[in-house]
């Protein structure tokens, strides 16, 4: 029974291989399906998933003891809705603890079908149903052919070594269709993508800035008048409003120096930046909920809110490509664009005395 079903893991992840292999095909697996990133899944993508747990004692029928799993996880990331569906095949091996009559495991074939809504910080929570299929008294089922188990999964997803796609969390289950009691199972798990590479690293190549054309007099004292924060210290957490530890600090002394100073500008635009995972719509958002945060902050600190605007510009304007960790801080960022200055140099001289 087990040799069968890595039998069927062998050729489905050979598939992948195949498909990029293949110098004659015009259509490759991996962009068609497999899209996006490990930061970003989109599409189907193939898992590996592991599990471990308890069941607890089922009275009459003999039900106590440690279930374990190993899978095969179809996973299908929706691109215009944060859901993610899954279609498994697995094979289930529980040993028996409770006392009683019969064999002293069950094992089977089951099939997985599960579906989860993706929450914050690539936290999933969502409904699952499992069914064992080919042993005929597993549990003493009514049907005796099949026992099947609904329940509830939470699962937090990350990456590890910028190349797997990995799940780790929880599922709490419970039977149906078994007779005379009920079984229920905790289990913590695990999945791992496979078939992917690690998202390639864009070097751009250094381009030479042509030199600037003369303006109109009345366009060069306009340029004069504006001013752009330099925004290296002021950045974000991953998918979220709030500062870095370092940020937080910076921005607090920038806030009230800006504060005491607010005669030098007339207005200050906060512009708020996502990096590059996640879609277009989502990213927006993220920045524009980012801007409000920063001016709230200038706000409370005594920046009048007539002087303050705040928009959100996405990942329109990324600093760096790289899917590097430092590259995508850099990213998360807002940037402050002062308007009508009344002297360049003052206000220059004040942001730069607050930078530690």
């Amino acid at each position: 029974m087990l040799s069968r079903l890595i039998s069927a893991m062998i050729i489905f992840t050979s598939v992948p291989a195949m498909a990029q292999d293949s110098s004659t095909s015009t259509l490759a697996l991996k962009p068609e399906i497999q899209r996006g990133d490990v930061y970003n899944p989109k599409g189907f993508w193939p898992l590996l998933g592991v599990g471990l747990g308890l069941t607890d004692d089922g009275g009459s029928v003999r039900s106590g003891g440690v279930p374990a799993h190993i899978k095969l996880l179809g996973s299908y990331y929706f691109d215009t809705a944060p859901w993610v569906a899954d279609l498994g095949l697995g094979f289930h091996n529980e040993v028996l603890t409770q006392s009683g009559e019969g064999s002293d495991t069950i094992q089977s074939f089951y099939t997985e079908l599960a579906a989860r809504y993706k929450l914050a910080n690539r936290w999933q929570v969502g409904g699952l149903w499992n069914t064992l299929l080919d042993n005929p008294d597993r549990y003493q089922s009514n049907t005796n052919n099949f026992a099947s188990f609904i329940g509830v999964q939470l699962l937090k997803e990350f990456t590890w070594d910028q190349q797997y796609l990995v799940r780790a969390g929880v599922r709490a289950m419970t039977d149906v269709g078994i007779s005379g009691t009920t079984v229920d199972t905790i289990m913590a798990e695990m999945h791992v993508s496979f078939g992917n590479s690690a998202p390639a690293e864009v070097v751009q190549a250094p381009v030479e800035k042509p030199a600037p054309a003369p303006i109109a007099p009345h366009l060069a004292a306009r340029a004069v008048q504006t001013f752009t924060l330099d925004p290296g210290p002021v950045n974000f957490d991953t998918d979220s409003v709030r500062l870095v530890r370092h940020s937080d600090a910076y921005l607090k002394r920038l806030a009230r120096a800006l504060a005491l100073n607010r005669q030098l500008f007339d207005r200050v635009e906060v512009v708020g930046h996502a990096d590059q995972r996640g879609t277009d719509l989502y990213n927006l958002k993220l920045s524009q909920r980012r801007a409000r945060a920063i001016s709230d902050k200038l706000v409370a600190a005594g920046v009048n809110q007539g002087q303050i605007a705040a928009v959100g510009r996405g990942r329109r304007d990324l600093l760096s490509t790289s899917m590097n960790p430092a590259a995508l801080l850099r990213n998360r960022r807002v940037e402050l664009e002062f308007q009508g200055v009344k002297n360049r140099e003052a206000l220059k001289n004040i942001i730069d005395s607050v930078k530690e």
